[in-house]
């Protein structure tokens, strides 16, 4: 079973995060929200997809696998997991909220929260992925940043299925960093799209 962290075991929900292509579970920006998820009472579950335990095992950055390895390496894990039945919130980064929309249904997630839905790969907006967004019927809430390249160009007037609503972050990235004249603004954005968080899963 692949390595995880867990924070607040005692929660009253449990909230399985799961990290993008670029980073493990353990950037300052998975911190932030894990922990702002452990403040509204939840647990929080933090796994490494197959190829990131090889990254700390070798220290060289590798691609990720293949979209049927991470499902079934997460898969593993929650039927470990959920054997307690707890309340389950599937929440993911960029890549980790494309395997999360795969096992929303089979483990009854009550919401999912995704954190820079990649839409399409960058400056490729006709490889859209935005049918994904079908594959649960779960309410969800995508937060975006309206300079993320993997959105770019997104038209307002998108249609998500009727289960998703989405929250702009103005001028944040695909990490929900501001430019660098406006740095100072990166930490409002992390508490604009975490109090959306609080505000969805209250």
């Amino acid at each position: 079973m692949i390595h995880y962290q867990q924070q607040n075991p005692q929660g009253d929900f449990r909230v399985v995060f799961l990290h993008g292509s670029g980073g493990g579970p353990e950037t300052p920006f998975m911190d932030f929200f894990a922990d702002y998820c452990v403040h509204l009472g939840a647990e929080v579950v933090r796994p490494d997809f197959p190829y990131w335990q090889q990254v700390r095992v070798s220290g060289k950055p590798r691609p990720p696998n293949r979209m049927p390895v991470l499902v079934e390496a997460v898969t593993e894990l929650l039927n470990h997991l959920q054997q307690d039945h707890k309340p389950l919130v599937l929440m993911g980064k960029s890549l980790g909220s494309r395997v999360m929309l795969r096992l929303a249904a089979p483990f009854n997630a009550t919401r999912l929260v995704a954190l820079g839905f990649p839409f399409h790969p960058p400056s490729k907006p006709q490889n859209s992925r935005l049918e994904e967004l079908s594959l649960s019927p779960v309410p969800g809430l995508i937060l975006q940043g309206t300079r993320d390249p993997f959105s770019k160009p997104l038209p307002a007037s998108v249609e998500l299925p009727d289960n998703w609503q989405m929250t702009w972050l103005q001028g944040a990235d695909h990490g929900f960093q501001a430019t660098k004249a406006k740095a100072a603004d990166t930490p409002k954005l992390w508490q604009q799209a975490a109090d959306a968080i609080g505000g969805f899963l209250a």
